[in-house]
Formats: structure tokens, C-alpha cells, sequence
């Protein structure tokens, strides 16, 4: 395409103050872009602008029909507004002085790349495609900027410029999704807003404990991050009682984020879905722990009197997902259920698929990759506490796998999670490297100098507070119990859940002791170190029998069918005495094994 020199002309006429007071936040994203706005359809054009704007871009109106029809409508027009009357010639001028200004580009074709880059718009024609209009339109091709017409196009024009990435020209789109539409067609990463809080919002509030006494709603659920289609961005719905309708107490809830993009995909979902707990807990008032099915909300009395309401949640996480991941999504909606048979819905599909992406990693083991990651999303509520990841060592939530933490760096090279490139094995048995030892300390703020993936009594791995279940050495039984948090009887280690949470939820390692996933327990290398699963001597029965298929697997595989059965439950007795009198009556293969300690 002939670049028209009268776009240098124009750049060299620019405001050069204006353009480096404005220019600044093109480059730093806290401008999402522009808008060429043509037409006269006066009862489209104010709907639009007002809509370009909220979306933190810059429109420039381009024509007088446009401008008069935005007067009529109170509109009002400025650079303080970012509604700014400008011919095409001079918009496209200011856009390319900004591209040589913040380049320090003097070369044409560099200074049209770099505007093309980092400084995207589009062209919109709201009412009839004129020649004149096409024209203007055309040379706003040169920066890039793609067509977008409420009327249909001619079918001469041509609908693809080989010299810019997006398409050229597209006719008939609908008033209504006109301006998502040319955000998604340019690739424009947008800024939204926080929402206004009736409450503080910072990171110094992470980490926060809402007590019984203080608490005015104790929501328990499901939460699920998902890719939709024909979503609306920004639609935030409550589908059953809000706080401010009266809902209190203990009651149950589902949160379905939706999202879309060129960039999204399926493997991304897990990594959105883990944020919301990062999101949520920089609200004055509010404490959000656990993942996926095992989530809890507990809400400040304090901050339901103030005005908060579920829909304000969604409004934050609607911003944050933008701001944060809008390189990957154009479009978020999410919808809040309090209502009991919505919930059940959401958690039945919230399950399917949480199952679906636990298979990713079937087949992977530990010993095919040359990359560990780490996870360090919870250190707000557990200041020292550091994940690795592995394929055969998911993080002691469940919610984060190898494969989710490796979505995570692709997505954010610089974030919760970071990339060890397994270096200097020290010992293979109990799981530990020098490059793993190295980014711990470093990751951990010094707080921790070895991790060992395998192990239970050697420089086990710490926890947040997010586990399913616990694992704890039982001495005279020469091996372990696994409980799982809705249990809520003694143990044989003389605990009750509360008790032993109290233990293993504090961020640091404790040797004996462990906070980990129910997905833990599906590959061989969990506790290894001591033997595995074969040193499993009591769960509660609940448990045992969800897990028993995983279980009978593994049995299976090593010829020691009928292991399941010889786990004691609180049905055969809560004491390592009462245990014994089992293992020993099944000849359980802990017997045989070397003293844990």
C-alpha cells in the first residue's frame, strides 16, 4: 500500500505537548487504543462513542455529522474526555508523530511498523459506506486499523490488506457488538476499571481472617473458569438471593467465569480459575480459600452493612481478568448462583471437566520433562510457602498441575509461577535437585533451603491452607494415615482435622506431616521416599472409597491386589493399637517395610 505523505505533513503539524501527554499512555496501556468514528446515523453514533470510551479508548470523530450528532445528544468532546473532533488526516498525523516520537524512529516503514504495534485502532462507519468515507477509511489502513461498517460493504472492497494482519473490511455488523467487535478484530488488550467499592481494595488486606463472630455470610461451593461462546463482556448476573437481598448465614454458591479470545485455550482455564482467590482476597472483608468444588467465602458482617455485594465481586474479577490476562481474552462474563439447583448444575459440569483435565497428565512422568515449576500464588496467606510442580507432583492445592503451571509461564513470563530446568540431581529417591534447592531459597524469601518432591519425612513440601487432605506418620503402625477435610472424627494420630490443620496450614514443612491433593494419590512417586501408597494404613471410609479405583490401579500394577481392603477405616477403630490388631490379621505390607523413623 502507497503510504499518503500527507500523514507526515499532518504528523509534523502536530501539538507536540499533546502528543507526549497523551502518547505516554499508548505505551503504557492505561490508553486501550483509538477509534476513527465516520458516519451520521445519529442515533447510533452517541451509544458508540460513549461505549469506545468506557473501554478506556481514544475517538476521534471524524466528520461534522458525527460531531453535531454527539452535541445534539450532550456528549461532550475533548482530549479530557477522549472524544476528540479531528479530520482524518490530522488523527491519523497525531498517531504517527506519537510512533516517531516514541520510537525515535526518522524511517517511514519503521515508524507505520511501530505504529501498527504498539499504537492499534480502528475505523467505524456508522451509517452509509460513502466513496468519501471509504476513502478516509482506506488511508487509516496504512497504521493498520481494519474497517468495521453498520451497513454492508461494497462487494468491490477489497477484504484483505496483505501488508497489515487484520482484515481490511467488514460490513453489516451489528450497532450493538460493533465496538467489542473492532477491539477483538485489532487485537486490543483493554483496560477496565475497578469497579467504585463501598469497601477498601488493596493487596494489604490478602491473607485476611474472617472469624466466626464477624462473619456475616459463610458461603461454601464451586467455582469454574471456562471458554464460551456468544458471551456478552462485562454482563454480570446473580442468579438467586445477593447480600443485600438477605443472604446470610452458612449457604452455598457457584461462580461461572466465562471468557473468550483469539488467544485463549482450554489449557489456559485452570490458570484463570486459580486467580480468583489472589482477586478476591484484596477486598477489606472478605477471605476466599480452596479450589474448584472445596471453595469457602466468608463475609465481613462489617462489610455487607457498607453495601458489598456478589455482584461487586464480579465486577472486580471482570477488571482484574482484563488487566491482568487481556492478551489472551477480549470478553468476560460471569455469573454468580445462590439458587440450590443452579449450584448443583454448575458443580455437576464444574466436575466433568475438572476430571477431564486431571487425564492430561496420565501418562506423564516425572522423568519424560526437563522442566519443574513453581508456584509461590498462595505466599498471601502463607507467607514462605513455595510449591514445585511436577507432572507426578501437582501443587498441595490440586488446582495447579504441571501442565496448568506451564499454561501460567507461557502466559506470564514474570508471575506466581517460574520455570527449573532440573539440574544437579542429588538424590533421585527422595526427590531432590540443586537448580530445585536454589530457586526454593531464592522463591521462599530464604525461608527454605531444600524441597524434596518424594519424600514425607525429608524436607517434605509445605502447605497453604488449600489442601483436600492430610497425610500424617502414624510411628506404631510403622506407617501413614490420610484424612480428608469434610471428615470430621479422631484419627489414629489423635487429631481431629481442625488439629491437624492447625499443624501442616502454616506455610512451613513438617516433617511427618502433609498437606496435598486427592490427585496426589494417583501416581506412584507420592511419598515414595518411605514406600508410597503401600505404607497407607488408615483413612476415613469416605475417602477410601472415593479413592479406592485410583488405588486398585496402582494394587494392580505392583501384584498386590486386595490392598485396598487392608486399609483400616474409623470403622475398624481410631487408635494405632486398634490398627495393629488389622494389619496384622491382613498381613498389611507396611509391616515389612524399614522403620519410618
Amino acid at each position: 500500500m502507497t503510504v499518503p505523505i500527507d500523514i507526515f505533513s499532518a504528523a509534523a503539524m502536530s501539538d507536540d505537548a499533546m502528543v507526549r501527554k497523551k502518547g505516554i499512555g499508548f505505551i503504557d496501556g492505561s490508553i486501550s487504543g483509538f477509534a476513527l468514528l465516520l458516519g451520521d446515523d445519529a442515533a447510533q453514533i452517541s451509544e458508540i462513542a460513549t461505549s469506545l470510551t468506557k473501554k478506556q479508548l481514544v475517538v476521534f470523530i471524524i466528520e461534522d455529522a458525527a460531531q453535531d450528532a454527539l452535541r445534539n445528544a450532550g456528549v461532550s468532546a475533548g482530549w479530557d474526555v477522549g472524544v476528540v473532533p479531528m479530520s482524518m488526516n490530522n488523527a491519523l498525523g497525531f498517531i504517527t508523530r506519537v510512533s516517531q516520537v516514541f520510537s525515535n524512529g526518522d524511517d517511514q516503514g519503521a515508524v507505520l511498523d511501530y505504529a501498527r504495534e504498539r499504537l492499534r485502532g480502528f475505523t467505524l462507519i456508522v451509517g452509509e459506506p460513502t466513496p468519501d468515507r471509504l476513502m478516509q477509511a482506506q488511508a487509516a489502513r496504512t497504521l493498520g486499523c481494519p474497517l468495521l461498517s453498520t451497513a454492508d460493504l461494497p462487494p468491490s472492497l477489497e477484504p484483505r490488506d496483505n501488508s497489515v494482519e487484520y482484515p481490511a473490511a467488514i460490513g453489516g455488523v451489528d450497532p450493538s457488538t460493533i465496538v467489542q467487535q473492532g477491539i477483538e478484530e485489532r487485537g486490543l488488550q483493554i483496560q477496565v476499571p475497578l469497579p467504585e467499592l463501598p469497601l477498601a481494595y488493596s493487596p494489604d488486606f490478602s491473607g485476611q481472617v474472617v472469624r466466626d463472630d464477624a462473619c456475616g455470610a459463610c458461603l461454601a461451593g464451586v467455582e469454574l473458569t471456562v471458554t464460551g461462546e456468544d458471551i456478552l463482556d462485562g454482563q454480570i448476573t446473580v442468579i438467586g438471593p445477593d447480600l443485600d437481598s438477605g443472604l446470610r448465614g452458612n449457604q452455598s454458591y457457584a461462580f461461572l467465569v466465562e471468557v473468550s479470545g483469539r488467544e485463549m485455550q482450554a489449557d489456559f482455564e485452570p490458570v484463570l480459575e486459580r486467580q480468583i482467590e489472589t482477586t478476591l482476597n484484596e477486598l477489606d472483608g472478605v477471605a476466599h480459600r480452596g479450589q474448584r468444588t472445596m471453595v469457602t467465602l466468608r463475609i465481613a458482617q462489617k462489610a455487607i452493612d457498607n453495601g458489598l455485594s456478589l455482584r461487586h465481586l464480579g465486577e472486580i474479577l471482570h477488571a482484574r481478568y482484563h488487566n491482568e490476562y487481556g492478551m489472551i481474552l477480549s470478553r468476560v462474563q460471569i455469573t454468580i448462583f445462590t439458587e440450590p439447583a443452579q449450584i448443583e448444575a454448575i458443580r455437576a459440569r464444574a466436575q466433568a471437566i475438572y476430571e477431564q483435565r486431571d487425564k492430561r497428565l496420565s501418562s506423564l512422568a516425572d522423568e519424560d520433562v526437563e522442566t519443574f515449576y513453581t508456584c509461590n500464588l498462595c505466599q498471601t496467606i502463607a507467607a514462605g510457602h513455595l510449591c514445585v510442580i511436577s507432572p507426578e507432583h501437582p501443587g498441595a492445592c490440586g488446582a495447579v498441575d504441571w501442565m496448568d503451571a506451564r499454561a501460567a509461564v507461557s502466559i506470564r513470563a514474570v508471575g506466581p509461577n517460574k520455570a527449573i530446568d532440573k539440574d544437579g540431581l542429588i538424590d533421585s529417591r527422595i526427590g531432590q535437585w540443586e537448580s530445585v534447592n536454589r530457586m526454593v531459597q531464592q522463591e521462599s524469601g530464604g525461608e527454605r533451603t531444600a524441597y524434596s518432591l518424594y519424600s514425607l519425612m525429608q524436607d517434605p513440601g509445605s502447605a497453604c491452607g488449600d489442601f483436600e487432605c492430610i497425610t500424617a506418620m502414624l510411628p506404631g503402625c510403622n506407617g501413614v494415615m490420610i484424612v480428608e477435610r469434610d471428615y470430621d472424627g479422631m484419627t489414629p494420630s489423635g487429631m481431629n482435622w481442625e488439629m491437624l490443620y492447625e499443624l501442616v496450614a502454616t506455610g512451613a514443612p513438617v516433617p511427618g506431616f502433609m498437606g496435598h491433593s486427592k490427585r496426589a494419590l494417583y501416581r506412584d512417586k507420592f511419598i515414595s521416599a518411605e514406600g508410597g501408597w503401600q505404607r497407607i494404613v488408615w483413612m476415613n471410609h469416605t475417602l477410601r472409597e472415593e479413592l479406592r479405583p485410583a488405588l486398585e490401579i496402582l494394587a494392580a500394577e505392583a501384584d498386590n491386589h486386595g490392598f485396598v481392603d487392608k486399609i483400616s477405616t474409623e470403622n475398624d477403630g481410631v487408635n494405632e493399637d486398634e490398627i495393629m490388631l488389622v494389619m496384622d490379621a491382613c498381613a498389611h505390607p507396611a509391616l515389612a517395610m524399614d522403620p519410618m523413623i
